[in-house]
C-alpha cells in the first residue's frame, strides 16, 4: 500500500464493479480497492454476499423445503445431477410426509394421487422427476447426459408437487378461514346493531 508523504498509510480508492457468475451467470456487484494503476483489486465486498436461496411458503415442511431449495441451488451452478438427485428426494419425502411410508416410489406416488392428495398430471409430474433421479442415482448417464435445461424442467415439475401437496392446500384453507371471518363479523354487526322495537 502506497503511503502519504508523512508516512501514514494512503487509502486506496474504492469502486463498485459488476459481475457475472461463471457458473450460474446471475449479476453481482463488487466493492473493490484498487491501488494506483494496477490492474489487480482486492475485492472488500460482494452484493449478494452468497447465492440466492429459494424460498418456500410455511406451508411446506422445513426439512422438505430445505431439499427443493438444494435443488434449485445446484441447479443454479450448474450442478444438474445433484439437482435431479435433490428433486428426487423431495418427491419421496412429500409422501412421507403426509403418512405414505411403505412400498418403492412409485408405489408412493400412486398413493398420492389415490388419496386424492394430488391430480393426475401432478403424479405424472412426480413420476417424470423419478425417472430422471433414479437415471441420475443409478449412474445412467454415461450415453444420454442430463441438460442443463432438462434438470430445470425436473425442478420446475418438483414445485408442481409441492404446490399440489403443501401449498395450494394451505391458501385455499387459508382463504376459507378469511372468508368465514368476514361472516361472522358481519354475522356479529347485523346482531349489535339490532334495533329492538317499543312492544
Amino acid at each position: 500500500m502506497s503511503k502519504t508523504p508523512d508516512g501514514r498509510p494512503r487509502a486506496a480508492p474504492t469502486f463498485w464493479e459488476m459481475y457475472t457468475c461463471p457458473s450460474c451467470k446471475a449479476a453481482s456487484i463488487a466493492l473493490v480497492a484498487h491501488e494506483g494503476d494496477e490492474d489487480d483489486g482486492v475485492f472488500l465486498r460482494w452484493v449478494p454476499d452468497r447465492p440466492p436461496v429459494k424460498e418456500y411458503p410455511d406451508s411446506v415442511p422445513k426439512a422438505i423445503a430445505a431439499a427443493a431449495a438444494e435443488a434449485h441451488s445446484s441447479l443454479r451452478v450448474g450442478n444438474v445431477q445433484a439437482a435431479v438427485l435433490m428433486a428426487r428426494t423431495t418427491v419421496e419425502a412429500t409422501a412421507k410426509a403426509k403418512g405414505i411410508t411403505t412400498g418403492n416410489l412409485v408405489a408412493k406416488i400412486d398413493a398420492l394421487y389415490a388419496q386424492r392428495l394430488i391430480y393426475e398430471h401432478v403424479r405424472d409430474a412426480a413420476h417424470e422427476v423419478r425417472f430422471a433421479g433414479n437415471d441420475a442415482a443409478h449412474g445412467d448417464l454415461v450415453d444420454d447426459p442430463i441438460s442443463a435445461g432438462e434438470a430445470e424442467s425436473i425442478v420446475e415439475l418438483m414445485d408442481m408437487l409441492l404446490e399440489g401437496v403443501f401449498i395450494a392446500p394451505a391458501k385455499t384453507a387459508a382463504q376459507a378461514a378469511a372468508r368465514q371471518a368476514r361472516r361472522n363479523a358481519s354475522s356479529t354487526a347485523s346482531t349489535n346493531g339490532a334495533v329492538v322495537g317499543n312492544p
